[in-house]
């Protein structure tokens, strides 16, 4: 029989291909929102790198200074988290649905096209998985078969790192009323968004993960304005430590290992 989760996933892949192939902005709300003055590609990228910096800083902690054998990419994307992971391995690799996206990777990365839930690699090839910016994309279809194929493909001691956005960060209480307000301007598929840091926890520690935790990457936000952010990066720092603290982060990591 087939799995209802896995269904829901095929059809979701394809509503988020049908969006990413057509780029057309329709409405004057899209038009603007999607203007430099609030969608600098430059700025947001600045944003988001703070929190993967803070993700290498949480890696590098976790491994002790010691380097991993193989380190997992999935999805990879284009290859953007090497700049960030690259160094905690001697060898990368990486798994993508879109080949546009795999074909923009550094050639130190061994990629390949491919669904991450029949990803074809065989059982404890890697020392270290780093999934970013992925499972906020799961909301209707489950995390639970992704952290097990995630486990599956894990050495045993091996650890997994995942970024992700925080639903409970305060700002959301702005921005997610004027996205159904202005009808979803910048096309997110409707399950895609911020979860609770706790639903991610209890489906590690359900798929069997040990030594779970959790930690805030970044407070700031994608659409804040350079000096804003920094403002911000700066007066919370001392936070970046407390794990309770990452439920009101705009970015929380999260760290577990196979037993």
């Amino acid at each position: 029989m087939t799995d209802p989760r896995t269904t829901e996933y095929e059809r979701k892949k394809d509503r988020e291909r049908a969006y990413y192939e057509d780029r057309r902005r329709d409405g004057i709300v899209a038009r603007v929102l999607h203007s430099r003055a609030f969608f600098d590609v430059p700025r947001i990228e600045s944003n988001y790198a703070f929190a993967k910096r803070e993700m290498a800083r949480f890696v590098s902690g976790k491994l002790g200074g010691k380097k991993a054998g193989r380190l997992l990419l999935a999805p990879c994307g284009g290859g953007g988290d090497v700049e960030f992971l690259g160094t905690f391995a001697e060898e990368i690799h990486g798994i993508d649905l879109s080949p546009v996206a795999v074909a923009r990777c550094p050639p130190s990365i061994k990629v390949k096209v491919g669904d991450i839930l029949d990803s074809g690699y065989a059982g404890e090839s890697f020392d270290l998985v780093a999934s970013t910016l992925f499972f906020h994309h799961l909301g209707k279809v489950g995390f639970d078969p992704f952290l097990e194929e995630f486990r599956r493909v894990m050495k045993k001691g091996g650890g997994i790192v995942i970024l992700e956005p925080s639903l409970w960060y305060p700002l959301n209480l702005v921005t997610r009323p004027l996205k159904k307000l202005f009808g979803n301007p910048f096309g997110e598929v409707e399950d895609e968004g911020p979860f609770s840091p706790h639903l991610l926890l209890r489906a590690l520690r359900r798929t069997g993960f040990v030594n779970v935790t959790m930690r805030p990457a970044s407070f700031s936000h994608c659409a804040f304005y350079t000096p804003v952010a920094k403002a911000v990066n700066r007066i919370t720092r001392p936070w970046l430590g407390s794990p309770r603290m990452a439920y009101l982060s705009w970015m929380a990591l999260f760290w577990a290992e196979k037993g």
